[in-house]
């Protein structure tokens, strides 16, 4: 591979067209470096999804689409080359490192891994169906379209756990539903559920799971059951947050980086992997709030650190 004619090789590909992989672009094209953006399906990722957002700062309301179109022209414009193709593999080992998509292979002297993170879903029967339409993966995203409503939250661990008391405070009602007595969350966020509890403002069900999701054109009740007595109950709700976890999109990546127990890309503070040359953004690698706007500043990131990277090792 180090015998690859130079003509060939970028000086960055950037893998994934969501936030961090847009913004990631937008900086590498300002710095003049020859730039590949490599994004499977559309440039947006998650946020095409997104009906409204009213938290980026800029606009009082855009949505997903518009926001990702706007950013994908600006890169565009600066010369970014975009190939939508599915990323089948990648070689680290040398100095030039390779990109192997469906349709090709593509050589690069650094890399950014903006592969993105899915939610982990419960596997229900229409879910996907009913994504947008009551059932919701991201509290702080869609919170404030059910202010005044009832809501419930699935999961025991710290997304969980700090979800329901902010979307306590924004509806009318709101319940918590973890599969056992047990929580995975860290005590001082546990004792803010306790106090609403206590209060009245929000309805914990223990050892319940959740087996069916029931409405017309949206979400409009929940099957639940008690594992330990198998009773049933049908909960009247208007949205369903789930956070359960999530799954990184690293699954091309075993053995050829690190990687934590939960299969997250490891980086420095630069945010380059342990292999040089590669960086890794957005909600690929473990970070206490994943926004739109935290992966666009780990794009900037990775990107000011790649041609940081060239500067220091490609000076010919």
């Amino acid at each position: 591979m180090e015998n690859v004619e130079t003509k060939n090789v970028y000086d960055l590909i950037i893998v994934g067209g969501g936030p961090c992989g847009l913004s990631a672009s937008v900086y590498a094209g300002r710095s003049g470096i020859r730039t590949l953006l490599i994004e499977e399906y559309a440039c947006g990722g998650q946020i095409l999804n997104t009906y409204e957002i009213k938290n980026y700062p800029g606009f009082e309301n855009v949505s997903g689409p518009e926001l990702a179109s706007k950013i994908q022209q600006q890169a565009e414009k600066l010369n970014v080359e975009i190939k939508y193709e599915k990323a089948v593999d990648f070689d680290f080992g040398g100095k030039i490192k390779a990109v192997k998509t469906q349709n090709g292979e593509y050589f690069a002297k650094t890399i950014i891994l903006a592969l993105g993170a899915r939610p982990r879903k419960l596997g229900l029967k229409r879910e996907e169906e009913l994504t947008g339409k009551g059932v919701s993966y991201c509290a702080i995203c869609d919170g404030g379209f059910f202010k005044g409503k009832t809501v419930a939250v699935v999961g025991g661990g710290n997304s969980a756990i700090e979800d329901a008391p902010y979307l306590t405070n924004l509806a009318s009602k709101s319940y918590l539903i973890n599969r056992s007595k047990k929580y995975r969350a860290q005590m001082t966020l546990l004792n803010k559920v306790n106090l609403l509890k206590q209060q009245g403002k929000i309805q914990v069900f223990e050892d319940t799971v959740v087996t069916e999701l029931l409405g017309d054109k949206k979400l409009e009740s929940v099957m639940l059951k008690n594992v330990v007595t198998g009773e049933e109950t049908q909960l009247q709700i208007d949205g369903l947050f789930i956070e359960i976890g999530r799954i990184p999109n690293t699954e091309l990546l075993s053995g050829k980086l690190q990687l934590d127990e939960y299969n997250y890309i490891i980086t420095d503070k630069n945010l380059m992997t342990s292999v040089p040359g590669v960086f890794a953004g957005g909600d690929v690698i473990q970070k206490s709030l994943r926004q739109i706007i935290t992966a666009g500043s780990d794009g900037a990131v990775c990107a000011t650190n790649a041609q940081n990277f060239l500067n220091q090792n490609f000076n010919e």
